[in-house]
């Protein structure tokens, strides 16, 4: 009996060390934290509202604006966008260059981004991003956008 005692003893304090290590904390193993994906492009607040991704070559493109847009709308006509390019695969993905575009400006590119494709479907897309290149460009979160064919 006592041998029993001692045993569910040792389990309830493993137990509570384990509870006790775990962090709750608002991001995974990316690193990049669940919220809405927001930041700013070129010093305008940017939150994510919608986009587009396609195959270019064996990666996916990935374009996301701070307004509502789909399939039919043409990436070249994005006031304010967040573009990278990833493999169509789960995973994280670690220095990918992410590329902060505004209309009429020369882009710029952020070579040590992170890119978690979180899920891939047959018509959307969820990816969580994070590129911190200066103080007037930076953008942390998740989105899901349509994957176009």
């Amino acid at each position: 009996m006592r041998r029993i005692f001692k045993i569910s003893y040792v389990v309830l304090v493993c137990s509570m060390l384990f509870i006790s290590a775990c962090s709750d904390n608002d991001s995974d193993i990316s690193g990049i934290a669940n919220t809405k994906l927001s930041g700013k492009v070129f010093g305008t607040s940017f939150t994510a509202q919608g986009g587009k991704a396609f195959m270019s070559g064996d990666e996916v493109s990935i374009n996301i604006t701070n307004v509502e847009a789909n399939c039919n709308s043409d990436i070249f006509n994005f006031e304010l966008a967040i573009s990278a390019y990833v493999k169509p695969e789960l995973g994280i993905y670690k220095d990918v260059n992410v590329i902060f575009n505004k209309k009429g400006t020369t882009p710029i590119n952020y070579f040590q981004g992170t890119v978690e494709v979180v899920r891939i479907t047959s018509n959307e897309i969820t990816v969580k991003l994070k590129a911190d290149s200066s103080a007037d460009n930076f953008v942390e979160g998740f989105v899901t956008i349509p994957y176009c064919k």
